[in-house]
């Protein structure tokens, strides 16, 4: 019970007094209907296809056309058939009944009758619309999420143009559309969702803008529009990296900044206070965001799983980044630091790592935030090879585990957490005086967690030298890196393996091998007084590359009865 109470004081003790007045206000409010029948004002389309991005193959091999096109729907590894009251699947998760009404599943069928010219595409699209006003209809339940009409109208404009002359051809079925999206329109703009803030309100913004474009709302353009800017300079750091520090939806903030840029370029008559600045300050934004994104993913075979993440949500950084270069010319610039966010980029050879060494998210905003603190991912040739465990799910069993300090490439002093993350996206106590800095051979950083135990970590890289290696006959660079780290009590180090391959125990010494072959890609040595286990089953193995799928890896756990002294490991690739 107490517990409880002070996990709520300290959440609550981070957020804004905005977010508690609208906390309060929600629940005054409670739960009402929304009106689901309007009359949409003439349109203005919105052009926001975009080749690079909508059609490109990585992004359309998530989905299956056919199975679309015989009415099943396939998102993050679950099926399920849309329709019945409200489109609720009790069977399925809560994750999959809320992606099901983003409705991106539709944007593959504009790409596909771009590709074939075939109407039956577009009549799959027609029928879906259809049966989600009328399946929605009573203004209740997921579909009238603020966040689900935001994601959900962006992506109808896109499929809107995406079919281009067909849709607008079709005028009974246009005006019917326009009515419900303006129906929808009208409920974000009284159902914005202050009380959260992050991603939330930043997809609420966008979307009420955009809408205010299409919908020839002048007013609500300036209102809009001056929000959005001011969310822009709040969420994005002067670095470049989303306020939230999760590379997931970082991309999915930048590509929101591509369909506004796209947008407000081609607006002839702006209505909006000062055009050409707002141009300038998503240029500029986009620049430092795709930077960002670059320099923290480049190499590294997968999204970053730092806090939230997972690589089957946001557009891939592949199509982003042409998207960006096809429509403003934007090309990124590799940066190593970026100190606001926390984020440290080494490289040396073969080997890439990335150390987070940043406050855990916005105070006001942790809903997306892990146990990472001073934690690492190391790549090898291009591929994942030291990982932290992913994200895989908001509701279920393995959401707490997720989240918590073992999950990561870092230590865990004297059993406890670095903060207190409870029930799916809150924390309570969390770790202070963060900090943390990098040369062009190492990077570390310091923090303190929730109950004041102090902890720092470096890591860096030795002077490359020339070793025989005996499997292949011959000599190649060998490269070492030394992990330090300073922690107060019992300590126990984790290093979680990517899928593939696995530890062998010699001794002190611990060998990486892929699976199946004798090859050692690295070998870590440790201290003759440190305890050394390998974990090959059990909770600490999940590892969730994408929502919604699970894999089993194994995790090596260094231990050491630590006083605050420099603890060393090395590891020789």
């Amino acid at each position: 019970m107490w517990k409880k109470i002070e996990n709520y004081y300290w959440t609550i003790k981070y957020l804004k007094k905005s977010q508690l007045y609208h906390l309060v206000k929600n629940r005054l409010d409670g739960e009402k209907h929304a009106v689901t029948e309007a009359q949409a004002p003439a349109e203005k389309p919105l052009p926001l296809w975009m080749e690079e991005l909508d059609h490109a193959p990585a992004y359309r091999n998530r989905f299956d056309t056919e199975e679309i096109l015989n009415g099943q729907v396939t998102l993050l590894y679950e099926s399920g058939a849309p329709g019945g009251h409200n489109w609720e699947h009790p069977s399925r998760s809560h994750l999959w009944n809320f992606n099901l009404h983003y409705m991106e599943f539709l944007i593959p069928l504009a790409a596909a009758y771009r590709r074939e010219k075939n109407n039956r595409y577009y009549h799959c699209f027609r029928d879906y619309c259809r049966r989600w006003m009328e399946d929605n209809r009573e203004g209740t339940g997921d579909g009238w999420h603020p966040y689900t009409i935001s994601l959900r109208l962006t992506n109808l404009w896109i499929c809107m143009d995406g079919f281009g002359e067909i849709f607008q051809e079709d005028r009974a079925f246009r005006q019917e559309l326009n009515d419900s999206m303006y129906a929808q329109y009208a409920h974000l703009k009284k159902k914005q969702e202050l009380h959260l803030l992050g991603n939330h309100y930043f997809e609420n913004l966008k979307t009420l803008f955009l809408g205010s474009l299409y919908f020839r709302q002048p007013e609500a353009a300036k209102t809009y529009g001056k929000k959005f800017r001011e969310e822009m300079k709040e969420q994005i750091l002067p670095d470049g990296v989303h306020y939230e520090r999760s590379l997931m939806y970082h991309k999915i903030i930048l590509e929101d900044l591509l369909r506004v840029a796209k947008a407000v370029r081609t607006e002839e008559q702006p209505a909006w206070e000062d055009p050409e600045g707002f141009r300038q300050e998503l240029e500029r934004a986009m620049r430092q965001m795709a930077d960002a994104a670059w320099s923290l993913e480049r190499g590294m075979g997968q999204t970053p799983l730092f806090n939230d993440a997972g690589d089957n949500v946001a557009r891939p950084l592949d199509s982003l980044l042409d998207s960006l270069k096809t429509e403003f010319g934007i090309v990124p610039e590799q940066k190593t630091q970026f100190p606001q966010a926390g984020y440290y980029c080494l490289e040396q050879g073969r080997i890439r790592i990335n150390l987070d060494a940043g406050e855990m998210a916005p105070p006001h905003m942790p809903g997306h935030a892990h146990c990472d603190g001073l934690s690492f991912e190391l790549s090898l040739d291009g591929k994942p090879l030291f990982v932290n465990s992913g994200t895989g799910q908001y509701q279920g069993p393995l959401r707490s585990y997720f989240r918590s300090t073992a999950a990561h490439n870092t230590v865990v002093m004297a059993r406890e957490e670095q903060s207190r993350c409870w029930g799916e996206h809150r924390v309570g106590r969390r770790i202070s005086v963060v900090s943390g800095a990098c040369g062009e051979r190492w990077a570390e950083g310091r923090l303190t967690t929730c109950t004041g135990r102090q902890q720092k970590r470096r890591v860096a890289f030795q002077e490359p030298r020339t070793a025989a290696w005996e499997a292949e006959g011959g000599r190649r660079e060998q490269q070492c890196l030394q992990v330090f780290d300073w922690a107060e009590g019992y300590a126990r180090a984790y290093f979680h393996l990517a899928p593939g391959y696995e530890y062998f125990q010699e001794g002190q010494k611990v060998l990486v091998r892929p699976k199946g072959e004798e090859t050692v890609v690295c070998e870590i040595q440790t201290s003759r007084t440190d305890e050394v286990r390998i974990w090959t089953e059990g909770e600490i193995c999940s590892y969730a590359p994408e929502f919604g799928r699970m894999e089993t890896v194994q995790v090596l756990e260094i231990a050491w009865d630590s006083a605050g002294g420099r603890h060393e490991i090395k590891m020789h690739f």
